[in-house]
């Protein structure tokens, strides 16, 4: 079954939109073998491209080139080309721990493979473009998956071309002694100091949502308000952070200041985990806290004020009471002096 990954930016005016698909995620384990499969979407033909197979093999990483359609068996890495069916596929043989790997499918108007760039799995990198001005020069145009963000990268090439990119495969080639394991989610309330200045230019709130002890890690990470999918005021990491033989990841939403001081409101951080066969959400939750008070003051910091002020009440009444007593038993004991001398 194919996951339709559609990146749809236009570059230069081209007015060309071409869709590559890819198949889902896999995981294994060394020794085994995989199979990629990639598909040209409606309307387009691999006839008319020459299909390639890259990967990245972690988030930042340059785009390795692996095969290309008609080569020799290159290695371990093997490619297959039906174009009655519009299927390319890759095969992976005696898999290694190293070949986790996110793969990506492209499409070319040339036979190409030169084009190295950094690029990462929370950009969409889709369609390589020429500049006449400078045909040394290749550009990538990327679309963020989780905001309106788009981006160029250049890379310098030996001769010009143009692909077109899926939305990629991850490959994970499972550890030894260690288990699939879904994560622990826990999400954190705001800090109160934040945003207390009237001052402050933003007046938002920060929830930090943490997702720790998954393995391996193919998780993405969403975030709800009553229900609502949000995408404006949220920050990931942009790869999951090893810890031992589990992974950690961390995302932030950034809301209103009223939004969080909305009794009851409810925020909603969603972990989605693939575990090899199917993918489960894990979900932690707060609730938002009382509306503010007249001045700023929340129930929270009125709360904390009226227990600060009656403990500081009621020390001054003992206080008093001590000074009292003390006061009362110099006027006794000088009363009894004077009797004596009397």
């Amino acid at each position: 079954m194919f996951i339709t990954l559609l990146y749809l930016l236009l570059l230069f005016n081209s007015g060309l939109t071409v869709v590559v698909l890819q198949s889902g995620d896999q995981m294994s384990h060394p020794g085994l073998t995989v199979n990629f499969e990639c598909s040209m979407g409606p309307g387009f033909s691999m006839g008319s491209y020459t299909m390639l197979w890259y990967r990245q093999n972690q988030y930042g990483a340059l785009l390795e080139f692996l095969t290309k359609e008609y080569d020799q068996t290159a290695g371990r890495f093997q490619s297959s080309l039906e174009t009655s069916k519009n299927n390319f596929s890759l095969q992976v043989t005696g898999l290694l721990l190293n070949d986790s790997s996110t793969y990506y499918c492209a499409a070319s108007h040339s036979d190409a493979h030169g084009p190295h760039c950094h690029t990462n799995n929370n950009w969409g990198c889709h369609r390589w473009h020429t500049d006449s001005c400078h045909p040394q020069e290749l550009w990538l145009g990327c679309c963020h998956r989780n905001s309106s963000s788009q981006a160029l990268i250049r890379c310098t090439v030996t001769q010009t071309a143009e692909a077109y990119f899926g939305g990629g495969t991850k490959l994970t080639v499972l550890e030894p002694d260690h288990d699939i394991t879904p994560p622990t989610v826990k999400v954190l309330k705001p800090s109160t100091k934040e945003c207390r200045k009237q001052t402050d230019g933003a007046r938002k709130k920060t929830i930090v949502c943490v997702a720790s002890g998954f393995y391996p890690d193919h998780v993405t990470v969403d975030w709800q308000i009553n229900g609502e999918t949000q995408t404006t005021g949220v920050a990931t990491d942009n790869a999951a952070l090893r810890e031992g033989k589990t992974y950690r990841i961390t995302s932030r939403l950034r809301v209103p200041r009223e939004h969080w001081y909305t009794l009851d409101k409810n925020f909603s951080c969603i972990v989605n985990f693939y575990n090899g066969s199917a993918s489960s959400n894990y979900t932690g939750t707060v609730l938002g806290v009382e509306g503010e008070e007249k001045g700023g003051m929340t129930r929270e910091d009125y709360l904390k004020i009226s227990q600060t002020a009656k403990l500081s009440y009621g020390l001054l009444i003992i206080k008093s009471s001590l000074y009292g007593a003390f006061v009362a038993f110099l006027v006794w004991k000088l009363q009894s002096s004077a009797g004596k001398r009397n």
